[in-house]
């Protein structure tokens, strides 16, 4: 125990030693005096019950109670919510809710592929398991109308700003194919690791792809469709054409109809290697995600130097 002396915060009137644990009353000025910070009960009390207090639309789900933040998107099967838990203890979480109508079990069969995702054991898990959807929960939400469909409850990784379909909105007339690189790396880098630990996508397009400009990060979502599959398979080739696929629709400008144009601003080894990725599905076979990737280094090296970060906006400068 320390032993220096304790005075009053009000009037510096010298404190008994018991202030150094206990909170103790001045016996010049009457104040309370705490050396530790502590919490009265029934202020903490008071808090508590302040959290709990819902305002706005609330949907009830598994047992947890979300205060529904923003209308985020609407797919052909559910609609995307930003959320927040109710409670003590808040956390920004996305919800997937179903349609009526949607495909009975499409969300659970979802929730389940990304906890075997999670629960790999596969070299690096660590680090690639915090670059996949994390499920929070899974089951009925009770709706602001009194109806109920299925729902999935996503953690809300920091940082991310949307999908590739809405930067391709935002740049009709392409991306700088620098940004391309690090956006085309990045998902292969997962899908290596998700191929690795036996399992395919089956479904990328830009609206699967959740860029974080300030981290060059990229986040794969939509697992609904997943499957087993051993590495090297038609389906995990698949996985590999469509994230080219999705690049080069990124590049490209117009208004998406028809196959996108690689622009000729492209250097001709990126533009060679996006082609042959993008089309080639032997190849892509062949090469795997480690390949593709270990292609792109080599032509990004030869087309613009050295790797350095160059700062990316999602939405272009006035």
């Amino acid at each position: 125990m320390d032993n220096f002396p304790v005075n009053c915060q009000q009037c510096g009137a010298p404190l008994p030693r018991q202030a150094r644990w206990l909170t103790v009353t001045c016996t010049y000025c009457a104040a309370q005096y705490t050396h530790a910070r502590v919490v009265a009960a029934k202020r903490f009390r008071e808090a508590y019950l302040r959290s709990c207090v819902a305002t706005g639309a609330v949907v009830d789900c598994a047992g947890q109670r979300y205060r529904v933040l923003a209308a985020l998107a609407a797919g052909a099967h559910t609609r995307i919510l930003a959320a927040e838990r109710i409670g003590a203890l808040r956390e920004r979480v996305v919800l997937k809710v179903a349609h009526d109508g949607a495909p009975p079990g499409r969300l659970r069969r979802e929730s389940e592929v990304l906890a075997q995702l999670q629960d790999e054991n596969a070299d690096r898990a660590a680090y690639f398991t915090q670059r996949l959807p994390q499920a929070v929960a899974f089951g009925l939400a009770t709706q602001p109308d009194g109806s109920s469909n299925a729902a999935l409850v996503l953690r809300n990784p920091p940082g991310f700003w949307g999908s590739l379909a809405a930067v391709r909105a935002n740049y009709p007339r392409g991306i700088d194919a620098r940004h391309a690189v690090w956006m085309w790396r990045r998902t292969l880098e997962v899908l290596g690791y998700v191929h690795g630990a036996g399992w395919a996508h089956g479904n990328l397009h830009p609206g699967h792809l959740l860029v974080h400009p300030g981290d060059h990060g990229m986040l794969i979502i939509g697992w609904a469709g997943a499957q087993r599959a051993a590495d090297g398979s038609a389906a995990c080739a698949r996985d590999l054409r469509q994230a080219a696929w999705s690049i080069r629709a990124l590049l490209a400008a117009g208004d998406g109809a028809g196959a996108p144009p690689i622009p000729d601003a492209v250097p001709a080894a990126l533009a060679a290697l996006l082609r042959r990725a993008s089309e080639d599905q032997d190849w892509c076979m062949a090469a795997g995600a480690q390949g593709i990737d270990d292609q792109l280094v080599a032509a990004a090296a030869a087309a613009f130097g050295a790797p350095r970060f160059i700062a990316f906006s999602p939405t272009p400068p006035p």
